[in-house]
């Protein structure tokens, strides 16, 4: 599942010549902030826009058909029980698993640990561009939330280049003849 976000954000490999090495934070997003606990948290995210599950703008006898026939609202909607998950899980803290495919070279490291050289880093950290010099940033991705059949998901990245460098993203994925696609996408900051 992270493999299919990872060919989304950065492409084919070979469409991009100056990357030659992905670098991931080897600890989760979360959403959980310092002052709450876990059930506040999920709350919170239960009531944001973009993890509502409201009914669909129509509902015309078709538009009833066609979710029948298929399944779900639309093409690029998603399932209560995922946006359920996704906050339950996306409250927690963890480490990212580290079995998943990618094309390139990658590396897990504590972002703690690092800083970008045009940043002024007052502590030990090492700057990013040498350590990873065929790297252009720092991926992180939350805990996936899925539905009970595993056949949707949805999770939250960043991508982190340097002090006012850098985006977040909310993806939804869905398996398609056993292998997970991005549906849809939405920016949720950039730097």
């Amino acid at each position: 599942m992270y493999a299919a976000v990872v060919s989304d954000m950065i492409g084919p490999a070979q469409e991009r010549p100056g990357l030659g090495e992905l670098v991931f934070e080897d600890s989760v997003l979360t959403e959980l902030r310092p002052d709450e606990d876990p059930k506040s948290c999920q709350q919170r995210l239960l009531g944001l826009p973009l993890l509502r599950h409201d009914p669909p703008p129509f509902n015309t006898w078709a538009d009833k058909t066609y979710r029948l026939v298929t399944g779900g609202w639309y093409e690029d909607s998603f399932s209560e029980k995922v946006a359920l998950s996704y906050a339950e899980r996306s409250c927690m803290k963890g480490r990212l698993s580290q079995t998943f495919h990618t094309d390139l070279p990658r590396a897990f490291i504590d972002s703690k640990m690092v800083h970008f050289e045009w940043t002024n880093a007052t502590d030990n950290s090492k700057p990013f561009e040498q350590l990873f010099p065929k790297a252009s940033g720092i991926i992180a991705f939350s805990h996936v939330g899925f539905d009970p059949s595993l056949r949707e998901a949805m999770v939250s990245t960043s991508f982190v280049c340097g002090g006012l460098c850098g985006s977040g993203s909310r993806y939804f994925l869905k398996k398609v003849r056993g292998r997970w696609q991005v549906v849809s996408k939405q920016q949720i900051w950039v730097a």
